[in-house]
């Protein structure tokens, strides 16, 4: 049976920033006068990795740097990098200096090149995102901002950058991933920009089958959107993202059906979403494997975000959070399930893909319950079994159980009809 700390744990370790990508061989290289020449001085700053992939090597690699101590303001970010990657990425983290080993004790020069190949957060604490393309050539996360309006990075703040590979050829790849952060002065800065990065853990997709994963945010406050993007792995076939409004209304904003080379969305005026309002995303999976397929960080695994620039900032709604720093997404399934049923079936699952399998199976009408009580547990009863969780997973569940219990007994009264 799964416990309300199991949840927690499980849920807790999902890795909201992390993003490990292409099984696809090399594309086209992108020629040398097309890669990219540093800023001018003064006007920003370049985070360049070059490494060489063995033939039929697939690797992930990273690079930690340090900002410059007056800290970055990025008004617009450019990003190249050779083919043969799904993507090139640059977070935060909480460092003021680069550690000398990884979380998992192992001692490395981290300011140079390293394999990372459990994706970067199994060896370095990720924040967020700063920069990032899953396009050799353009389409870039953070593109270009309005004047007056930057993502701020902290002075000597840690940076990671981190590529993902594969050779597919016979001979070793010379790989070169370069970003540009273009900058602008303080007193230039109007309003803080954001990055959204909405992460859907509950992907479950059977062997030779198909599922959907469904989720939505809502904002406690104003924001503009300047653009969005998706992100999922070789399985996603289908992706659409709605904004809701306060009366429920749904207003398509972005859709294809791909999961490499991925178009972006620009919004020209900006998406104004409205505190109260949401925007409410969906991954679609066709799964051609003997195994049953899961959320996860690697190739072997799926993803499914909704990314982009926002302004003005707020840290929670980046992560699908409240103001309070506590979960709070709206996961709505495609299945037949009750909401009764689909907690029946969490406490009986035997691994993670039949765990969040009992989420994407469950119907759409009891999302809200379903997530209400989910969220509840996820949450630790929003702080208030804290101190009962300190002392163990006994005190903690009986906590949790209790705290929760108005949450339960709606999930239990939501029916499909």
């Amino acid at each position: 049976m799964r416990t309300s700390t199991s949840l927690i744990a499980l849920l807790g370790a999902v890795a909201l920033f992390g993003c490990s990508s292409s099984e696809t061989g090399p594309e086209k290289e992108t020629p040398e006068d097309q890669m990219l020449e540093p800023p001018a001085q003064g006007a920003g700053v370049q985070y360049r990795m070059t490494s060489t992939i063995e033939p039929g090597q697939e690797i992930e690699r990273c690079q930690l740097f340090v900002a410059p101590p007056e800290g970055l303001n990025v008004n617009r970010e450019v990003v190249r990098y050779s083919g043969g990657s799904h993507h090139v990425l640059l977070y935060t983290t909480p460092y003021t200096e680069i550690p000398t080993e990884t979380r998992r004790g192992v001692a490395l020069d981290a300011s140079q090149v390293h394999d990372c190949n459990d994706g970067p957060q199994a060896d370095w604490d990720a924040k967020g995102v700063v920069a990032g393309s899953q396009s050799p050539d353009g389409n870039s996360f953070l593109g270009e901002l309005p004047e007056g309006v930057a993502l701020k990075v902290a002075p000597g703040t840690v940076l990671l950058m981190n590529t993902h590979y594969l050779n597919a050829s016979s001979a070793p790849l010379e790989t070169d991933a370069r970003i540009n952060l273009y900058t602008i002065p303080d007193e230039e800065v109007k309003v803080e920009a954001g990055m959204l990065f909405h992460y859907n853990p509950f992907i479950s997709v059977p062997a030779h089958g198909a599922s959907s994963a469904r989720m939505r945010c809502t904002t406690e406050k104003d924001i503009s959107v300047v653009r969005i993007q998706s992100h999922m792995h070789r399985r996603g076939v289908g992706y659409v993202a709605n904004k809701v409004d306060l009366d429920g209304e749904m207003t398509a904003l972005y859709a294809h059906d791909r999961w490499e080379g991925v178009p972006s969305q620009e919004f020209s005026p900006f998406l104004e979403v409205k505190a109260g309002e949401s925007l409410d995303y969906r991954c679609d999976f066709k799964n051609t494997e003997d195994r049953n397929i899961a959320q996860g960080l690697t190739t072997k695994d799926e993803m499914c975000m909704l990314i982009g620039p926002y302004f003005p900032r707020s840290e929670a709604y980046e992560n699908c959070a409240s103001e309070e720093g506590y979960r709070a997404s709206t996961w709505f399934g495609t299945g037949k399930s009750t909401c009764a049923e689909a907690f029946s079936c969490i406490n009986s699952a035997g691994d993670d893909a039949a765990f969040y399998g009992c989420v994407v199976n469950s119907c759409e009408k009891v999302g809200p319950q379903l997530s209400e009580a989910l969220n509840c547990q996820i949450n630790g009863a929003y702080g208030a079994c804290d101190e009962d969780c300190s002392q163990g997973a006994e005190a903690c569940n009986t906590c949790i159980l209790a705290a929760c219990a108005d949450e339960m007994e709606a999930c239990e009264a939501a029916t499909c009809d």
